[in-house]
């Protein structure tokens, strides 16, 4: 048993003292995460009616099933292109119709979890803050598994902070830093914004982030080459 089998078993058995299911999720298609030129890390609220293993879902979708509910909603649609972006940074910069068209494919490349583990509606806000209040240690155990170098956090931010990494610092422009993870606050990638926006509200918000970063670092230099 690996660490988050291991993990799973150990949540799976108080999940289901009150549940009759447990959803599984985390990282899609290990040989692609492995290849991966960034680790990246989704986090959304919990499933819509779904009780099987997500992780399987969203790699089923993706290979074997293109015509998948999963694709029903603009959910994953998104999160593929911000996947897209933030993989093929900085290339990706402005290059919304290359993430739109490689979507699909580029969730492949990421890993994902929802912070409650039983399914609900697409507005229990409350019931999720809950369940990250109670689960806290092990969705914070499940991340350090994962060991991303990127988390998006798809309108989870505030329950994360609150709940299971309270140190989250901010950096820039909805850029936050968790130790040497970066982390990305963005809207539920459900929401209704223009699909171009919702794509430069995270890879144009990274892209200041590192610009300021190269720039600091730059300007550091130069003034230590003066000493």
């Amino acid at each position: 048993m690996n660490e988050m089998e291991a993990l799973f078993a150990e949540w799976k058995k108080l999940v289901m003292n009150e549940a009759d299911h447990f959803v599984e999720d985390g990282i899609i298609y290990p040989e692609m995460w492995s290849q991966a030129r960034k680790k990246i890390l989704f986090i959304l609220k919990e499933t819509n009616d779904y009780k099987g293993s997500i992780s399987k879902l969203i790699h089923d979708a993706s290979t074997i099933r293109p015509k998948s509910g999963l694709w029903g909603s603009p959910t994953f649609h998104n999160i593929g292109r911000w996947a897209y972006g933030l993989l093929n940074y900085p290339q990706s910069v402005g290059a919304y119709k290359a993430a739109n068209n490689n979507r699909k494919k580029s969730v492949l490349s990421c890993s994902f979890i929802n912070l409650k583990k039983t399914t609900g509606g697409r507005t229990a806000t409350k019931t999720v803050d809950e369940s990250a209040q109670k689960y806290s240690k092990f969705i914070r155990r499940q991340i350090e598994i994962i060991d991303p170098e990127i988390i998006v956090f798809g309108g989870t931010f505030q329950i994360v902070k609150d709940n299971v990494i309270p140190e989250l610092a901010r950096v820039s422009t909805r850029i936050h830093q968790f130790g040497s993870i970066i982390c990305i606050n963005a809207n539920h990638p459900a929401c209704t914004k223009k699909r171009t926006l919702i794509y430069d509200q995270v890879v144009l918000n990274y892209h200041k982030y590192i610009s300021e970063k190269e720039n600091s670092e730059g300007s550091a230099s130069a003034s230590l080459t003066k000493i």
